[in-house]
């Protein structure tokens, strides 16, 4: 289960998406990058979105981006999430690849008034067993009070 997001359960591991599971749980993000052309793709598939190479290979990704829309969370979906409480579903845009990758996840570290489109990110990793840990994000860089009332996000 989710360290960090109680009633989460870990991910359904397959043959094509194991390794970047396993790799999250190594503290590494990657993405699944074609031989033949170059271009990175996610979720995993064997045929590649550009050429239709079946050929690929696992790449580490420098793992920051900027969100690129999100949603709160106030009520829970299920019972089991409800010790969750209020939370985001994120996508975050990955800077760093070849193409556009856009991971769903959730960002830490944020509430309803500073988390916002194009926010810098970094990647962070939410434990689930001894080798699995799901990607999500934090705010790339902490926004004292005094750079939040200057930036505009709060009122002096």
């Amino acid at each position: 289960m989710s360290e960090r997001m109680p009633g989460f359960g870990a991910p359904h591991l397959t043959a094509l998406n194991e390794g970047y599971w396993k790799a999250a749980g190594q503290g590494r993000l990657v993405i699944q990058r074609c031989d033949d052309c170059g271009t990175h793709r996610h979720v995993p598939v064997e045929i590649c979105y550009q050429c239709h190479s079946r050929n690929w290979h696992w790449d580490e990704v420098p793992g920051t981006g900027r969100v690129f829309s999100y949603t709160w969370v106030d009520r829970p979906l299920s019972p089991e999430l409800a010790q969750a409480g209020v939370y985001n579903i994120s996508v975050v845009e990955l800077d760093g690849v070849v193409g556009t990758i856009r991971l769903l996840t959730n960002v830490f570290g944020v509430d309803k008034d500073t988390l916002e489109c194009d926010l810098p990110v970094k990647v962070a990793f939410d434990r689930v067993d001894d080798e699995i840990a799901l990607p999500v994000f934090e705010p790339a860089f902490a926004l004292n009070e005094a750079e939040r009332v200057s930036a505009g996000k709060v009122s002096a």
